[in-house]
């Protein structure tokens, strides 16, 4: 059993490599939020459960790179890269596609 939850990691985890190294489905985005300038939390996984070793502001520009819904929390996840070149998931709906 441990050895099939290890090559389903492996898996996930090549996918997970090669649809980040395609710049073709990155998706320019901008952080939305209530208040201009306000804190997003960019979260180490696709869960509001998982750490935020970082944060966006509303205005920040983003790539989004794949969007997940999380079975655990019902939300629409992205996983976005910042121009300093951070990464990590934010929530859907603080995340707005230009154009």
């Amino acid at each position: 059993m441990k050895m099939r939850n290890l090559v389903v990691v492996a898996i996930a985890a090549t996918t997970m490599t090669i649809a980040l190294a395609l710049p073709s489905w990155a998706r320019p985005a901008v952080l939305v939020g209530s208040q201009p300038g306000s804190r997003v939390n960019v979260r180490s996984a696709p869960s509001t459960a998982s750490s935020s070793p970082h944060y966006g502001l509303v205005g920040d520009s983003v790539e989004v790179l794949s969007e997940m819904r999380s079975d655990e929390d019902g939300y629409i996840w992205c996983y976005v890269r910042f121009s300093s070149g951070a990464e990590g998931w934010v929530r859907g709906d603080f995340v707005s596609y230009r154009g």
